[in-house]
């Protein structure tokens, strides 16, 4: 299936890695942007991310088969109320943000007074680099990209927004909007939240000079999502507050046992808690891989 008009609201590292894709894959007739500044035009067909781009929300929206929200978390709802009236009936809506379950409350109901339909997404292929410089056609390659139906969503309507993670060669999971928000909290939030904890700790300036001379690979790796965009993970950890919450208080839970373990040294507990560790992630990486290694042999 080829799309006539794809109309990407946010030029950023997943909307211009999105367009990037599909102009790259010929799966879109039209790939359309909309920006916020004027010299952002000028990159963005440059960069090969848009066909087509604009300051003007009616002109990028117009006539669009598919709209996806690429903004941050907080600013969806504002546009997608200044850009409904401009939608053609029996057009699709989704998003690339990291909540679902209160855009999804909010985004729905609002797109479907439009004759339209919205679905939410959130491809997991994010980076700590930020911004369309770092957009890239194969972004999304091997990556799981959640679709959140509701009991609203026409059947045909979830297989089209299944269909485009396809395009792009990611591999759609349909998901509950809450029991997403739970598992990304898990997964992804509270390991940025706790990256950027570190970062912060270690580096204070209290602990001198030579606390940063001895960062090494170990401190890189664990805290490589600390570099990610303060304005947007600021919003992303705001939206997803309860599902947070409740990771961290679990977290907390598991640090105070690893706590008293040190200090009652309790080895025994220790070492197994190191090996079940190991385990785990050596297991998921194996999976991982192999799930990116599929989509590159296709």
């Amino acid at each position: 299936m080829e799309w006539n008009k794809v109309s990407l609201l946010g030029l950023g590292l997943l909307g211009g890695s999105l367009g990037k894709s599909l102009i790259a894959g010929n799966h879109a007739k039209t790939v359309a942007g909309f920006v916020r500044r004027n010299e952002r035009i000028h990159e963005a067909l440059h960069a090969g991310v848009a066909h087509e781009a604009s300051m003007n929300l009616e002109e990028v929206v117009r006539d669009a088969d598919l709209v996806v929200l690429c903004t941050p978390v907080l600013k969806m709802l504002p546009v997608t109320e200044a850009m409904q009236s401009y939608l053609k009936p029996g057009a699709l809506v989704t998003d690339v943000g990291s909540v679902k379950g209160p855009l999804v409350q909010l985004l729905e109901p609002l797109v479907a007074k439009a004759n339209a339909t919205y679905i939410g997404s959130h491809p997991m292929a994010g980076s700590e680099q930020q911004g369309l410089a770092h957009a890239r056609s194969d972004l999304f390659q091997g990556a799981t990209c959640v679709v959140t139906p509701t009991q609203n969503s026409p059947g045909k309507a979830i297989e089209k927004i299944q269909h485009l993670w396809r395009q792009v060669e990611g591999i759609p999971e349909l998901m509950d909007a809450k029991e997403h928000d739970i598992r990304v909290a898990r997964c992804s939030h509270l390991p940025h939240v706790t990256a950027t904890m570190l970062a912060d700790w270690i580096l204070a300036p209290e602990h001198g000079d030579q606390q940063a001379k001895l960062c090494s690979t170990g401190f890189k790796d664990t805290t490589r999502v600390a570099s990610g965009s303060p304005e947007m993970w600021c919003d992303i950890l705001a939206s997803n507050k309860i599902a947070l919450l409740n990771s961290l208080d679990s977290f907390e839970e598991q640090c105070q046992k690893v706590r008293k373990w040190i200090h009652e040294e309790d080895d025994a507990a220790l070492y197994h808690w190191l090996k079940e560790g190991k385990s785990k992630r050596d297991s998921w990486l194996k999976t991982f891989n192999k799930r990116r290694l599929n989509q590159d042999v296709k």
